[in-house]
C-alpha cells in the first residue's frame, strides 16, 4: 500500500514538473506538498514494518526464555543434588584414607567405597537454547538488561567456573585411578585392593580426591542465580502457560 503511494505521489511530481498550464509558484508548493506526502507514506511504511519486527523479535524472545526456564530448572536439581553426592564420596575417601597397612579388608564397607573410587558426576547443563540463541545474535533481543547480564553471568562465568573445579577434581581422581592401574596389575583381589589403598601413597592420593569447599561454593552460586533468573522470567511472562 505505501508502495501504491509513493509511485501515485511520485508521478504527480513529475506530471506537475512537467505541467505548462500552471507557473513555477504554483509548481514549486504542488512538489513540495507531494514530497511531504512521499516522505510521510515512507516514514509510516519504514515505522509500521520496524513494529512488525519488533513484535517478532519479542516473540522468539519470549520462547527462548520460557523454554530457558525449563532448562535452568533441570539445572537446579543436578546443582541441589551433586553436593551432597560428593559428600558421600568423600566420606567414602576418608574412610578409605584411614586403612590400616596391617590390617584386612571389611568386605561390607570396603566394597561399596571401592567402588566409589571409580565412580564420577559432573555437572552437565543443558545449553544448547542458550548457545543457539547467542551464536544467532538474538541475545540482544531481550529488553531487561538486568535480566541478559544474569543470563550471560551464568553461562559464561558461572558455568566456567564449575567446570574448571571440576576440572580439578577430575585431573586428582585420575592420579589415584591411574596408580591403582599400575599397583594392581599383578593381581585385582580385596586383599591386594585394600593394601594398594592403604600404602602412602594410596593415602596421600585418596585424600587428595576429596573435593575442596571452592566446588560446593560454585554449584552454590549457579543455583542461587539460576533461580533468579527464572523468578524474573516468571514476572515478565506471568500469564504463561
Amino acid at each position: 500500500m505505501a508502495e501504491l503511494e509513493v509511485a501515485k505521489h511520485g508521478k504527480n511530481v513529475i506530471n506537475m514538473a512537467a505541467s505548462k498550464h500552471h507557473g513555477l509558484a504554483h509548481k514549486l508548493k504542488e512538489i513540495a506538498l507531494e514530497i511531504v506526502i512521499i516522505v510521510f507514506a515512507v516514514s509510516i511504511s519504514i515505522w509500521f514494518h520496524s513494529m512488525s519486527e519488533h513484535r517478532h523479535e519479542q516473540k522468539q524472545v519470549r520462547t527462548f526464555l520460557l523454554g530457558l526456564k525449563g532448562d535452568l530448572a533441570g539445572d537446579i536439581k543436578q546443582l541441589n543434588w551433586l553436593p551432597g553426592a560428593y559428600r558421600e564420596s568423600d566420606a567414602q575417601f576418608r574412610y578409605l584414607a584411614e586403612l590400616d597397612p596391617k590390617g584386612s579388608p571389611d568386605a561390607e564397607k570396603f566394597e561399596p567405597a571401592w567402588i566409589n573410587v571409580y565412580s564420577n558426576r559432573f555437572f552437565i547443563p543443558t545449553s544448547s537454547r542458550f548457545e543457539g540463541f547467542k551464536s544467532s545474535g538474538k541475545l540482544i533481543n531481550i529488553e531487561d538488561e538486568e535480566l541478559l547480564n544474569d543470563i550471560l553471568t551464568l553461562y559464561q562465568s558461572y558455568h566456567r567456573a564449575i567446570e574448571t573445579s571440576e576440572g580439578g577434581w577430575r585431573n586428582r581422581h585420575e592420579k589415584l585411578r591411574n596408580y591403582l592401574d599400575s599397583a594392581l596389575a599383578q593381581g585385582d583381589s580385596i586383599e591386594q585392593r585394600y593394601h594398594a589403598l592403604a600404602t602412602p601413597n594410596g593415602k596421600r592420593l585418596l585424600r587428595n580426591t576429596i573435593t575442596v569447599p571452592q566446588l560446593h561454593e560454585r554449584y552454590a552460586n549457579a543455583a542461587k542465580l539460576s533461580e533468579k533468573i527464572i523468578k524474573r522470567i516468571d514476572v515478565l511472562y506471568k500469564n504463561a502457560e
